[in-house]
């Protein structure tokens, strides 16, 4: 990769960043937390990237990918934070989670690369964030089932499934690149 078109990539990432920086102040006080955590990570990986970049630039492409994917998550799971009702919000959370499954199947592809042990462990901590994504599909369904304008409730539980996946993601980052929150 050129530095000239890393230089882009990385502005187009960070724009992207500043664009969900931005528009942290439009939710609440739980969705500009939930923002400004996403924002946290994402600042981290971008961070580290860059720093990949100066010293190990055959690994830059694949942070860079799992940087671009994991921003799409945080697009998308911003969308749902600040829906105003059901079926957008719902729509929102699909939408995440197809997001999840590209940012998993990025992961699962770089495990491969590692040494046997190493990644023994990775897909198994890939498998247990696969687990937490289901589970939020699964509450979705279940809300849906239930009424076709869904309750706050049901809301709050997607929610918090969805929470809960990202903590999951946030782990694997860090046990999956051996520091800090690198997707």
């Amino acid at each position: 990769m050129s530095t000239t078109t890393l230089e882009e990539k990385l502005a187009d990432v960070r724009g992207r960043i500043d664009r969900l920086q931005a528009r942290e102040q439009a939710g609440g006080d739980a969705e500009r937390a939930r923002i400004r955590q996403r924002l946290d990570v994402l600042q981290q990986d971008e961070a580290s990237l860059r720093a990949t970049a100066g010293r190990a630039p055959d690994e830059v492409e694949q942070k860079l990918g799992h940087l671009t994917t994991r921003l799409e998550v945080a697009e998308r799971s911003l969308e749902a934070d600040l829906a105003d009702d059901w079926p957008t919000f719902a729509a929102a959370v699909e939408a995440e989670l197809h997001s999840w499954d590209t940012y998993l199947e990025r992961l699962q592809t770089s495990a491969v690369e590692k040494a046997w042990k190493a990644r023994a462990q990775a897909e198994a901590a890939i498998g247990d964030v696969r687990s937490r994504r289901i589970a939020v599909d699964e509450r979705l369904a279940r809300a849906r089932d239930v009424a076709g304008n869904a309750t706050e409730d049901a809301r709050q539980r997607v929610t918090a499934a969805r929470d809960e996946l990202e903590r999951k993601a946030d782990e694997l980052s860090a046990t999956f690149n051996g520091n800090g929150h690198e997707a």
